[in-house]
């Protein structure tokens, strides 16, 4: 008796749900279609080759606690105070990136704003 139930309600579920998405992407596309479409313009400086004219990069290498050779690209603020104690940050990328992408960009746009930056290949 249990399954006479259960089964028509799930079906009916499952058929009204389907009808609902269904319903849902039809109204989507239709307003898709009605709105004019407009490319995105790309933000000035936030492209992966951004290029800080008030910013020196060196490329570096170091060996980590593998005795693994690290490269990296050392970000320093070219109005920097060379005698005195300066902010630093690491900057590391997401997986399956390399230290020319996303991070590169975050340690110019920080090292634009005062900080020392190193962006760095990751180990693993």
């Amino acid at each position: 008796m249990k399954h006479s139930v259960l089964i028509p309600t799930l079906l009916i579920s499952a058929i009204c749900t389907t009808a609902a998405f269904a319903l849902d992407k039809t109204q989507i596309s239709r307003q898709r279609s009605q709105a004019p479409v407009q490319q995105s313009a790309v933000v000035k400086g936030a492209d992966n080759f951004y290029k800080s004219d008030k910013v020196t990069m060196q490329k570096i290498t170091f060996k980590n606690q593998y005795n693994m050779k690290v490269a990296g690209n050392l970000f320093i603020p070219k109005t920097l105070n060379q005698n005195a104690k300066n902010p630093a940050i690491i900057v590391g990328h997401p997986m399956g990136a390399v230290k020319e992408q996303s991070a590169n960009l975050y340690a110019q746009k920080l090292a634009d704003q005062g900080f020392v930056t190193l962006s760095l290949d990751l180990s693993f």
